[in-house]
């Protein structure tokens, strides 16, 4: 099966980038050695063997020697030989017994999934870490206070620094106090067109216009830098530049990944919606708002602001989907899963989805904790139909409820006639099929001398009594040229006296094929009339094509590679003059109603990839992240190392995405606010007062400027969760616009940069 990989704007850019890199002689970047790896474990890894591999590897049981419960029983390896040596990664002895390719086959029931086994790939890549724990599995970690982001946002106040004649902002006062601290000192005033390019270049993606260079190098007044600010704030490009960074943390892309990697029609409106709301300077709060719960806000009555809502809701829709994937069940949650991780990492800063098998090894938060947000996922409608083979994706009408049924409504006239239409031509078809299939042999024959031998095709088809239809389409599949098709290989190599008996072979085989194949649909048939009217319908069987290629492309669908001929033995709605007269008159008067009605067809409504409210499930727990071992319940609620520091969640109606979102985004909630403000430093400076944006966790560094971020969060918050705001209040910081040449002490004492003595200097996107 083809497999690709979904990426970030900023991974295309660094894919794009390689071969500059290597002609630079440069290294591409690495994945992340730190918390990245140690999540991947939690995330993908641990839940593997728990699924896979530790009922019978265990420390209790260590089958064939092996112990994968724990980091120890895994780098002992089998009976003390290494799962994993100094050889390449693909060739290392765990990736090799789950691809098969040894006598040792793991797991015994089933190859891995494969994302599973690209996920091993990745994560033996990085060097197989496997985090050292305190806490035993199963066993809550304690709700400590020690985490810094967990403490509620302080309310600080700029600090005193010698050298106020420095400190233009508060801001500055509060890095000055650092710098100070360290004994550095800041760095002199970036220089005008410096200045000018990074603002420029930083809120627009785009270097300044010569007339904008000239402008703002003769304006000498003291409000020179904030008409810039201003007249970049205002530009159609802040939105589409600042939008991509959101889009980034969104996990935007326009299609599924993974598996079959399903194209995402109208994922252009969510990127839109995004654009949008940052050149409308859209209140933060009411942005996480609408993304997690846009389609439950009160109707306003105003239709754009309604579709808006509905629009943004592709925050949820959008993401990486196995759709193909075959465990529905694991699908679905393995969706939901991924939902929270984008909200938890996003708004919150929590790898919250580290606690889907466990209790968070790192951080306060519960496996009931996990679940009871999934909840609110699970109650939530993503797919049309999650069980069919591929499950169909949830689209909604961005249009009045009353307009969108009267499509529906004509649309089910013409389904219904499409349907009737159907069952007649597949009787046609088969009856056609079993009749001409008796002279199979002869159409291939005649076929060799009209593509051959340039025979004429009608008078030939009038000599031996075939139609002339089928034996034009027989010509156009059987002529050379068309690519390597092992199945005709023996029709070929025949020469003039095999050729009649390999004919033969290829009917006997085609007609044995047949007949075992109406014999599956007829049986799925009967069990589909049986079925009661709430059960859900058994899927159609599908003919793998790899079962019988011949049959396949003769009868069912043809050369995808090439479509100069038609499938031979298929029949079309307009193949009227191969039908029966029993059924020639019903199949051409339902055409006509079919076209008559597509021609009075109301336009079809515009859609978008969103959610709404389902089926309220109720949650348990799945112990060790297995559905089929239900634990504890879990009604829908915030997790509770929250509940001393902000409003619990309220009572959950439908979903509970609602209740989610509001609890999301209280002024007071620690997290929300200072994360969204870290993003934005990062944004600005290339590295965030946290340098973990996505992890305020255990796992997560610290914040460089504690007071700093507090500060930031509360301006936010108090400024009504304006990101113009605090662009505007981070932009005229002395901290934003000094040079970025850094003396020679700071290059011993802080080569990190982490006090901001100097701007750091930052390489243009490949945009």
């Amino acid at each position: 099966m083809h497999r690709t990989r979904q990426f970030h704007h900023s991974q295309v850019a660094t894919l794009l980038l390689l071969p500059v890199l290597a002609l630079c002689g440069l290294a591409a970047p690495a994945w992340s050695q730190g918390s990245d790896a140690e999540e991947l474990f939690e995330s993908k890894i641990r839940p593997l063997f728990v699924r896979h591999c530790t009922a019978c590897h265990n420390s209790e049981l260590a089958t064939a020697g092996l112990d994968l419960s724990t980091a120890d029983g895994f780098r002992q390896g089998v009976a003390g030989s290494p799962l994993i040596s100094g050889e390449s990664v693909s060739q290392s002895r765990l990736l090799r017994a789950v691809r098969y390719q040894d006598a040792v086959k793991m797991p015994p029931a089933g190859k891995l999934d494969p994302a599973e086994i690209d996920d091993l790939e990745t994560w033996i890549g990085l060097g197989a870490p496997w985090p050292e724990v305190t806490a035993e599995m199963g066993e809550a970690p304690e709700v400590s206070t020690g985490l810094w982001s967990l403490e509620p946002v302080a309310d600080p106040e700029p600090p005193p620094v010698a050298r106020q004649d420095w400190a233009r902002t508060p801001i500055d006062r509060f890095i000055l106090a650092r710098l100070e601290e360290q004994g550095l000192e800041p760095a002199p005033p970036a220089d005008k067109l410096t200045l000018l390019r990074r603002a420029t270049f930083d809120l627009t993606g785009l270097p300044p216009s010569v007339q904008e260079i000239e402008r703002f190098l003769n304006d000498t007044s003291p409000h020179a830098f904030d008409k810039v600010i201003g007249r970049l704030l205002d530009s159609p490009r802040y939105g589409e530049h600042w939008g991509r960074h959101w889009l980034d943390v969104a996990r935007y892309a326009d299609s599924t990944g993974n598996d079959e990697d399903h194209k995402y029609p109208h994922a252009w409106r969510y990127r839109d919606y995004v654009i949008d709301v940052f050149n409308r300077d859209l209140p933060y709060d009411e942005f996480i708002l609408e993304q997690v719960a846009g389609d439950l806000l009160p109707r306003t009555g105003r239709l754009e602001t309604d579709r808006r809502r509905i629009i943004a809701t592709g925050f949820l829709a959008l993401g990486p989907k196995a759709i193909a994937q075959q465990d529905k069940i694991r699908m679905v949650y393995d969706v939901y899963d991924e939902q929270l991780d984008v909200v938890s990492k996003s708004v919150l800063g929590l790898s919250i989805t580290c606690a889907r098998c466990h209790d968070h090894k790192f951080d306060p938060i519960l496996t009931r904790d996990y679940y009871s947000l999934i909840s609110v996922f699970a109650s939530t409608r993503s797919f049309v139909d999650p069980t069919s083979h591929v499950s169909e994706m949830f689209m909604k009408p961005l249009v009045l409820p009353e307009e969108h049924q009267v499509y529906l409504d004509h649309k089910k006239k013409i389904d219904d006639r499409k349907q009737a239409q159907g069952k007649l031509v597949e009787k046609e078809k088969e009856r056609f099929a079993e009749t001409e299939s008796r002279r199979l042999a002869d159409y291939m024959l005649a076929a060799h001398r009209v593509y051959a031998q340039g025979a004429d095709p009608a008078e030939l088809s009038r000599r031996l009594d075939l139609k002339e239809s089928i034996l034009e389409r027989w010509a156009g599949y059987l002529k050379p040229g068309q690519g390597f098709r092992p199945h005709l290989l023996a029709w070929r190599r025949s020469g003039e006296g095999q050729r009649p008996s390999v004919a033969r072979d290829y009917q006997d085989k085609f007609r044995a094929q047949f007949h075992e194949w109406n014999g599956e649909l007829e049986a799925w048939r009967q069990r589909v009339e049986k079925s009661g009217p709430d059960e859900a319908k058994e899927d159609r069987p599908r003919f793998i094509p790899g079962r019988d290629r011949f049959f396949h492309e003769v009868y069912l669908k043809g050369n995808p590679r090439d479509e100069s001929y038609q499938t031979p033995f298929i029949l079309e709605p307009g193949d009227t003059e191969l039908f029966s007269e029993e059924h020639r008159e019903a199949i051409v008067r339902l055409q006509e109603e079919i076209e008559q009605l597509e021609k009075e067809a109301p336009p079809e409504p515009e859609m978008a990839n969103a959610v709404e409210d389902g089926k309220v499930v109720e949650q348990r727990v799945f112990v060790r992240g297995d559905p089929a071992n239900r634990g504890e319940d879990a009604p829908k609620t915030s997790p509770r190392v929250f509940d001393t520091r902000c409003r619990p969640m309220e009572a959950s109606q439908g979903s509970g995405r609602l209740q989610l979102a509001r609890w999301l985004i209280q002024p007071e909630h620690p997290l929300t606010p200072r994360v969204m403000v870290n993003r934005v430093w990062h944004w600005h400076f290339g590295q965030g007062l946290v340098r973990t944006p996505d992890n305020f966790g255990a796992k997560g560094e610290p914040p460089t400027h504690p007071r700093l971020l507090d500060f930031l969060a509360r301006k936010f918050t108090e400024n009504g969760w304006s990101v113009k705001s605090l662009h505007r209040l981070i932009m005229r910081s002395r901290a934003y616009q000094m040079a970025s040449a850094r003396s020679e002490l700071t290059a011993r004492t802080d080569p990190r940069n982490l006090w901001l003595s100097h701007f750091p200097r930052r390489r243009l996107k490949v945009e």
